[in-house]
């Protein structure tokens, strides 16, 4: 079962098919999809719809996900896939929701969930470097460069200059809250 996060301004919680149509809409913004991975643009019902599937089996897929609430429904997701090795966390946010804060809130909170209830010593993370505001959301948690890398970008069909950076418990849980 994933479990639902309580924060000061949002909750974390299993998405939902509910969510469809706000994940549809969000992360189908070129601006946000291209910035990520494994997302296409156009993002379609039928990506949402198979996204909410592997969202909810974990066990089965190796990944766990987090849809981001503020009270008003979906804004964005936070995530940890390769959890059967070194989690690696991903994490999008739909523009409407940008510059409030919601993202390193978020992420504080499940890096919090992960570390607490998993064995995991280090978490990977990844951004773009055209991405400035995903590189300060981990370097507000406390992640340190490991080095450079090209990130895929299914939604530009290329690959991009990226950052690689890491994540460990015990730096995580010695930072101030």
């Amino acid at each position: 079962m994933i479990p639902v996060i309580e924060t000061g301004r949002l909750t974390l919680r299993p998405p939902n098919e509910g969510d469809l149509d706000r994940i549809v809409d969000l992360i189908g913004d070129y601006g946000v999809s291209s910035m990520l991975s494994r997302v296409p643009h156009p993002y379609t019902q039928a990506d949402g719809r198979a996204w909410l599937a592997r969202s909810a089996a974990p066990e089965i897929h190796g990944e766990r996900v987090f849809a981001i609430d503020n009270g008003e429904g979906l804004v964005g997701a936070v995530s940890f896939r390769d959890l059967h090795k070194t989690p690696v966390i991903g994490y999008w946010l739909g523009r409407p929701y940008w510059g409030r804060g919601y993202m390193s809130e978020a992420v504080r909170a499940a890096l919090g969930w992960l570390f607490g209830a998993t064995d995991h010593d280090r978490v990977i993370g990844e951004a773009m470097n055209e991405n400035p505001a995903s590189l300060k959301v981990q370097e507000k948690m406390g992640f340190t460069i490991v080095g450079e890398t090209a990130c895929e970008s299914r939604a530009r069909g290329e690959a991009r200059p990226a950052t690689r950076m890491e994540l460990k418990r015990t730096d995580f849980n010695n930072q101030p809250a």
